[in-house]
């Protein structure tokens, strides 16, 4: 970057030489560095009737610097508060800016849940008895809990519920029983870990339903556990345990198309 570059003298103005429709048009393009630059420039030549060159060299280099600062979600702010942008162009920033920001949630939810597990497995590994009865489902409603004030909202965790629906599928993974578990080492019961469907990121859209309770939490391996965060693709996985969970979640009022969860995802 030339530092004599005006252009990149704060966010609104390297926005600007970017073009606020056009960052939002190509943000995903912007955003993929191994998109080549050239490869780039010729779709938002063809792309964008605006384009009066088939090179972009100052375009692109601003808008992946947006990227690289971290500065992207305030940039599609700016594009949606800019009444000089299309409709259009300012509809589809708040559209990815919804998305770009669940998808924030869902890894700090992920980064919650891996502290979790630690804690639930020390508590399984100590307390853990073969005289415990396997739970019944309780269908009664249940308030959602509060949240826990910390630097971000916390959705509470009960350490209780998650071992009763890991009992319930009596420690398999249920993508598949036959899936590899290895056995714990103070207790001797299989491995699996708890992972809520509907995460805990989609309260606001379930105000009224607890989102921590059996009927939502699958118990994994831990193969496929990471593989549903983190595979590149995981609808066919997501899909077989949403057809087997959605009579359950159904009944504590969880009513969830799989194309709504997906989203999620």
């Amino acid at each position: 970057m030339n530092e004599k570059d005006t252009k990149y003298v704060d966010l609104n103005t390297t926005l600007s030489a970017v073009g606020k429709a056009v960052f939002a048009t190509f943000y995903y393009d912007f955003k993929d560095i191994s998109i080549p630059e050239d490869v780039l420039a010729h779709k938002i030549f063809t792309e964008n009737s605006a384009s009066r060159s088939d090179r972009q060299n100052f375009r692109i280099p601003r808008a992946r610097r947006i990227f690289q600062m971290g500065q992207e979600l305030d940039a599609l702010r700016i594009v949606i508060q800019s009444k000089r942008v299309a409709p259009k162009a300012r509809d589809l920033a708040k559209e990815i800016l919804n998305r770009e920001t669940l998808k924030n949630k869902y890894s700090q939810e992920r980064r919650e849940e891996q502290v979790f597990i630690q804690e639930l497995n020390k508590e399984m590994d100590c307390n853990f008895h073969d005289s415990q009865l396997v739970p019944q489902y309780n269908n009664t409603s249940k308030s959602p809990k509060s949240l826990i004030s910390n630097t971000t909202q916390i959705y509470p965790r009960d350490r209780k519920i998650s071992q009763n629906a890991l009992r319930m599928a009596n420690y398999l993974c249920e993508v598949n029983n036959d899936h590899f578990v290895f056995r714990r080492k103070g207790s001797g019961i299989n491995y699996t870990e708890p992972h809520h469907l509907i995460p805990l990121c989609a309260r606001l859209d379930f105000p009224d339903v607890d989102l921590d309770r059996e009927q939502n939490i699958i118990s994994l391996c831990s193969n496929c556990h990471n593989f549903l965060h983190y595979g590149a693709d995981n609808t066919e996985l997501l899909h077989i345990l949403y057809e087997q969970r959605k009579e359950l979640l159904a009944s504590i009022g969880l009513i969830i198309s799989f194309d709504e969860l997906k989203e999620y995802y």
